[in-house]
């Protein structure tokens, strides 16, 4: 089976390159190269950047594929020129939108494929609507062979997962100085966190399967954590005793707009899912990794290089205005 990853080197798409070279794939990377390091023996790469679609469509030539999966794509746009690109390229496209696309505030905390999408406080959710709008639009009208993805919030082993951001090293770098962070909220409701090898699993087992075709999947392990735990989970993978201070995310919102949209659109409220979807149609997929095990690898990989722990100055500097606004509050 020939599958082209549009990106192949990113968060979710270097274990699904991964999972599916170990499945036997004959495994494309459409990308700008830039990490050209980090790729597996055996990818095939072609260098363009797919938003600039002439340059994507010379870089793809004549070539056809199996299984199309952009994980780069955010806007209605960016699906635009993915139907112009691949629909006489594949024979499935795949696109990863979110599960923050579900309806917010959730009326019921158990969430499945068929529970209505509306999330008014967030763009990046919103965008990703409108892209699954348009891939339904477009198989109605020209049987485009779509498949959607919905991941919730999911790690590699370079990624350390916060209520603020997971790319950086911002949170556990305050953790690590003896410095405060912030949980939102009370710190209590439930969280699903799935690694990307997990993830992976999903992905690689919907490629080439016909009842995927149309479909919306959504891919989640079973693992379900408070905010409190995850913090905790974190601090002790680095050996750290974490300084937990509860804000409440419509304050925070106040604060910081841009960071509140985060939270009043996404990690407000406790999000458990329903994958039996997912397992029906990829029966091996289970969780494998936990969220302490990824602890470990994530701060192990970090603490290997100094240069790996950075620290985000702007999200940094709007989490101390956050918490000086909060001090003043409980005075």
């Amino acid at each position: 089976m020939k599958v082209l990853f549009v990106g192949g080197t990113g968060n979710l798409s270097g274990d699904c390159t991964l999972r599916a070279l170990a499945k036997g794939m004959e495994v494309w990377h459409l990308n700008r190269g830039s990490k050209a390091d980090g790729v597996p023996s055996g990818v095939v790469t072609l260098s363009a950047d797919v938003r600039d679609e002439m340059a994507a469509s010379r870089a793809l030539g004549a070539e056809r594929f199996d299984a199309v999966v952009d994980f780069v794509a955010f806007t209605r746009e960016h699906v635009e020129e993915d139907i112009r690109l691949f629909r006489d390229r594949t024979r499935q496209f795949v696109f990863i939108s979110s599960a923050s696309a579900y309806r917010k505030p959730p009326v019921h905390h158990v969430i499945s494929e068929s529970t209505p999408l509306a999330n008014p406080y967030w763009k990046y959710s919103r965008d990703k609507i409108e892209c699954e709008r348009r891939l339904e639009e477009e198989a109605r009208s020209n049987g485009f062979p779509f498949t959607i993805v919905r991941p919730s919030h999911t790690y590699c082993s370079r990624w350390m997962p916060t209520a603020f951001g997971s790319t950086d090293f911002t949170v556990p770098k305050r953790m690590l100085d003896g410095r405060r962070v912030i949980v939102h909220g009370d710190g209590q409701s439930l969280w699903t966190i799935t690694h990307a090898r997990d993830f992976a699993v999903g992905v690689v087992g919907l490629l080439g399967n016909p009842a995927a075709i149309g479909e919306a999947v959504q891919i989640m392990g079973d693992e379900a954590l408070t905010w409190d735990s995850i913090h905790v989970t974190i601090a002790t993978a680095l050996g750290a005793e974490p300084r937990i201070v509860h804000i409440p995310s419509d304050f925070i919102a106040a604060v910081d707009p841009e960071l509140g949209s985060h939270f009043l659109g996404d990690k407000a409220y406790s999000a458990l899912f329903d994958c039996s979807k997912l397992k029906r149609l990829v029966p091996e997929f289970r969780t494998t990794v936990t969220f302490q095990e990824g602890m470990r690898e994530s701060a192990a990989w970090f603490m290997a290089e100094g240069a790996r722990r950075n620290a985000d100055p702007v999200l940094d500097a709007a989490m101390d205005r956050i918490l000086s606004a909060w001090d003043g509050k409980a005075v």
